[in-house]
């Protein structure tokens, strides 16, 4: 598990001097370190949504960042995979429902889909659903929602 941590420390540290100095060697490498990390994850570990949250959040970064958009279909494929995994009532839930819906309306305003659209709408609404109206969580969905 050390291991796991390692990598995990590693990736946010160079996910946040990506953000700090745009190099993309950072993003990259941030990447690379959540890959590891979901690698060493075992599959049953209370740990792999985090894990998985954390590739598919620098994944899209990435997509952003590069205009490349097969990360956009992979961020959204892990999003999903992190989402599969956190129950209803599960803290985490709704910041990753979030997530998934604004990869979704990212795909969407590239592409078109309107099932992104309706899939982000109904992920947005069960946010809105179960945050506390003043939380940045709430908030944020609001945002998206009104975008």
């Amino acid at each position: 598990m050390r291991a796991l941590l390692l990598r995990t420390d590693a990736g946010h540290g160079h996910l946040a001097r990506y953000r700090r100095t745009q190099n993309k060697s950072d993003l990259d490498q941030s990447i690379n370190d959540f890959e590891c990390a979901l690698v060493i994850c075992p599959m049953d570990h209370p740990c792999r949504p985090a894990a998985l949250f954390n590739l598919a959040t620098a994944k899209f970064v990435s997509c952003q960042a590069t205009e490349t958009y097969p990360d956009l279909e992979i961020s959204i494929s892990v999003f999903q995979d992190a989402l599969d995994l956190r129950p209803v009532g599960h803290p985490d839930r709704p910041v990753t429902q979030l997530h998934l819906a604004i990869a979704m309306l990212s795909r969407f305003a590239k592409r078109g889909f309107q099932r992104d659209v309706d899939a982000a709408e109904e992920l947005l609404s069960e946010v809105l659903d179960v945050c506390h109206a003043n939380s940045h969580i709430h908030r944020a969905a609001l945002l998206a929602i009104e975008t």
